[in-house]
């Protein structure tokens, strides 16, 4: 899962939490909208790792991604050291025919609070994707988000805003870089009504036989910074 470290969701800071960790994994998958409903082959890959925190913590994690007939689902299970576990699951459909979508997510806390997204995507003339839709924060409040993903020279590059139930907005914008064979590079920037604001940046790399390293890093908005470092398996290994 790409987002763990945001799954200690606080209600303090739901527009900027539920949005990292909502949204970090969804990121690439609205941008290539590669599936189509009338081809039925499926795929699916697992993902099996270990991390360790800058604060201490470490443990497991555990995904299973399935693509295919125009649908994504992804299901996530972080277990920290106390035995605690954390979910994400995520699913996604896309008609590459009509140039829409459906994006549906859930994440539980280790704490036990859930927050969720509901929306639509849509290809534009331009040949960016744009979504719009609603967050369900822990405490039952909802929010609404719209965003839109462009294809850069190496990647992706996101905008958009989310407004909070009492009106307010926050801006987001984030990008996805590939720096070589294997490697990407993911910067998220959420800042909020009072315009502070919470970066998380993510650098993985996959090795040819589909081990690899992530290390995550988020900035606070009192400029104090949190650290993961993860070491997981692809399996089947990407292909060449």
């Amino acid at each position: 899962m790409k987002s763990y470290l945001s799954l200690k969701i606080v209600s303090a800071v739901i527009l900027t939490g539920v949005y990292l960790a909502l949204f970090s994994s969804a990121r690439a998958a609205q941008a290539k909208p590669a599936h189509t409903q009338t081809h039925t082959q499926t795929h699916t890959k697992t993902h099996t790792g270990t991390y360790q925190g800058s604060n201490g913590g470490s443990g497991t994690v555990n995904s299973t991604t399935t693509r295919g007939g125009g649908e994504a689902t992804h299901n996530s299970t972080v277990t920290n050291q106390a035995g605690q576990t954390a979910t994400h699951t995520a699913d996604r459909t896309w008609d590459k025919a009509s140039g829409t979508g459906t994006v549906n997510t859930s994440t539980t806390g280790f704490n036990g609070a859930t927050a969720s997204r509901q929306g639509t995507t849509v290809k534009n003339a331009d040949g960016s994707v744009s979504g719009q839709g609603t967050i369900t924060g822990p405490n039952g409040k909802t929010s609404t988000y719209a965003e839109t993903t462009t294809r850069t020279a190496t990647g992706t590059s996101s905008t958009g805003t989310i407004t909070g139930p009492n009106g307010q907005v926050s801006t987001v914008n984030s990008s996805l870089n590939k720096t070589g064979p294997g490697s990407t590079t993911r910067d998220t920037t959420v800042t909020g009504p009072n315009g502070k604001s919470t970066e998380k940046e993510i650098a993985t790399k996959v090795n040819p036989d589909g081990t690899g390293t992530r290390v995550v890093e988020v900035t606070k908005p009192d400029g104090t910074t949190e650290t993961r470092t993860e070491t997981f398996t692809i399996t089947p290994a990407p292909k060449p």
